[in-house]
């Protein structure tokens, strides 16, 4: 019984450093890859980020998102601005909506998150809204 708690212990400091390490670089990508225009480059690190979030434990999610929001990887506090994500939800392609509204999902999930995505104002909800109001009925991207 013991082992398997020291084991847990292990692996959850394990994956909080992962996840610290990676946010860094998968920030450095979705920059460069926006900044590019690549559109399956940027779908490559946001579903990254949330194939991350969905592979911790619920109990360390909120760190997660406290990580995301720390690392700013929507570019919103560093630029006071929503550019960055409503840029990303301009963009004509199905994929990649649905990988930043994953995305967002997460990061909504925490009343931080939420205070997060919302600091300059409410149009990141909005148009997320708008994306998944247009979503065919039982779209996955609907889901969220």
């Amino acid at each position: 019984k013991y082992h398997k708690i020291l084991l847990s212990e292990i692996k959850s400091e394990k994956s909080e450093l992962f996840s610290e390490t990676v946010m860094t670089e998968h920030k450095m990508k979705l920059i460069k890859a926006k900044d590019e225009k690549n559109v399956e480059n940027i779908i490559e690190v946001l579903l990254s980020l949330r194939v991350n979030a969905l592979q911790i434990s619920p109990e360390q999610r909120r760190s997660l998102v406290a990580e995301l929001i720390r690392n700013d990887i929507f570019q919103i506090s560093k630029m006071s601005s929503n550019a960055f994500v409503l840029d990303l939800l301009d963009i004509s392609s199905h994929g990649l909506k649905h990988a930043i509204c994953a995305l967002i999902s997460v990061i909504a999930s925490t009343p931080q998150g939420v205070e997060y995505l919302i600091q300059v104002d409410m149009e990141i909800a909005r148009k997320t809204i708008e994306i998944l109001k247009d979503q065919e009925d039982g779209s996955v991207t609907q889901r969220f």
